[in-house]
């Protein structure tokens, strides 16, 4: 849901975002960042999801169990799980590593062409998750590059970026450095089966951990 140049989080503690705005999001996978990603990107803008360690038709499924309406004129996946998911149809594109980080971005950009050509000029992009790269790079840098890329095209085009990190996963220094090109940090931890977020690097959020509701 959008009201006027921001986007906005129903269900969710987060005030409105300012279009062209890129959050990266931190916290264990399997502890609520995927379910909260996937919630973030919620709404009737286009919405384009790369994944790396997820198959498509496991991510598609997973956006609907959150309330996504998958709308092949809409929504688009690019994977790079190595799974064949060709049997989708157009609105899935294959790379064939995590490591291959122009083939993605060649894809991402063909995708976000194709939504924005059937009038959906507002896109929210969920990157699920950036750990794989990494792990594939070996080398911080080349991944850098790319997530500035990215968040640079989003930003340019008035969109919004969602890109999950598992913190435990990586040296601080390497969260650090990824953390960069966003304009604020979502912590996301899972306390006694409540996922609970805090922001980190923007005015009216939530600062201190705060409850997610659970989905209705």
């Amino acid at each position: 849901m959008r009201h006027g140049s921001r986007y906005e989080f129903p269900g969710l503690p987060l005030n409105s975002v300012d279009a062209g705005t890129n959050l990266l999001l931190t916290g264990p996978t399997l502890e609520g960042a995927r379910e909260l990603l996937l919630r973030l990107l919620l709404g009737d803008d286009g919405v384009l999801i790369i994944t790396a360690d997820t198959s498509a038709r496991k991510v598609l499924a997973a956006f609907e169990d959150v309330g996504g309406r998958i709308d092949r004129e809409r929504v688009r996946v690019v994977s790079c799980t190595q799974e064949r998911d060709d049997d989708l149809g157009e609105f899935v594109s294959s790379v064939g590593s995590p490591g291959d980080l122009t083939g993605i971005g060649i894809e991402y950009s063909g995708q976000y062409e194709q939504v924005y050509a059937r009038g959906y000029d507002t896109v929210r992009t969920g990157i699920y998750t950036l750990t794989p790269l990494l792990v594939y790079s070996e080398d911080v840098r080349p991944v850098f590059r790319f997530v500035n890329t990215v968040t640079s095209r989003i930003r340019t085009a008035d969109g919004l970026g969602i890109c999950a990190i598992d913190p435990s996963a990586h040296d601080e220094q390497v969260v650090n450095s990824i953390a960069q090109p966003f304009d604020a940090r979502v912590d996301v931890r899972e306390v006694d089966g409540t996922i609970e977020l805090r922001v980190t690097g923007l005015p009216d959020q939530p600062a201190e951990w705060t409850t997610v509701p659970a989905l209705e």
